[in-house]
């Protein structure tokens, strides 16, 4: 038997929820560096996918998983850029509390949590950067059509 995730649609069996998969990622990547090398694109696709975060921080998210995926960016990187941005002293919004942004519902996503293998680290990473590839593409239209975050790119997450 099989249940489906309402927010991803992931497919997962009866037993498992995709916050359980979420918990096992990072309990790999956690326990292991190599698996680690990618909690920068885990943790946005997941909350992402989940509508975890504010509409500020989903669009700021967003964009700073583009910038870790086709910018470049490096995780060192984007901390010490937005340290002062992102401080919860010097911003006048919630990355995860507040409205959240319409539309995520309404996505189709193509990859999901349930499609990252963690038998080993070769697969864990090259099936997190697809989806991380993929959580971009799907949203593509959301983020063309929506609404726009006040806050700079790299501010969220």
């Amino acid at each position: 038997m099989v249940s489906t995730c309402p927010q991803c649609g992931a497919v997962l069996s009866a037993d498992a929820a995709c916050k359980d998969r979420f918990d096992a990622c990072l309990l790999k990547e956690f326990e292991l560096a190599a698996y680690g090398a990618v909690h920068h694109l885990t943790v946005p696709c997941y909350l992402l996918q989940h509508n975890g975060y504010s509409a500020e921080g989903w669009m700021g998210a967003r964009a700073l998983l583009f910038q870790f995926v086709h910018g470049g960016l490096a995780p060192g990187e984007a901390r010490r850029r937005n340290r002062n941005r992102v401080d919860s002293g010097h911003r006048s919004w919630s990355v995860t509390k507040g409205p959240r942004l319409p539309g995520v519902e309404q996505i189709g996503w193509t990859v999901t949590i349930a499609d990252v293998r963690l038998d080993t680290a070769e697969h864990y990473v090259a099936d997190v950067r697809r989806w991380a590839e993929s959580v971009l593409a799907d949203s593509e239209a959301l983020v063309r059509s929506g609404p726009r975050s006040s806050q700079p790119a790299e501010s969220a997450a």
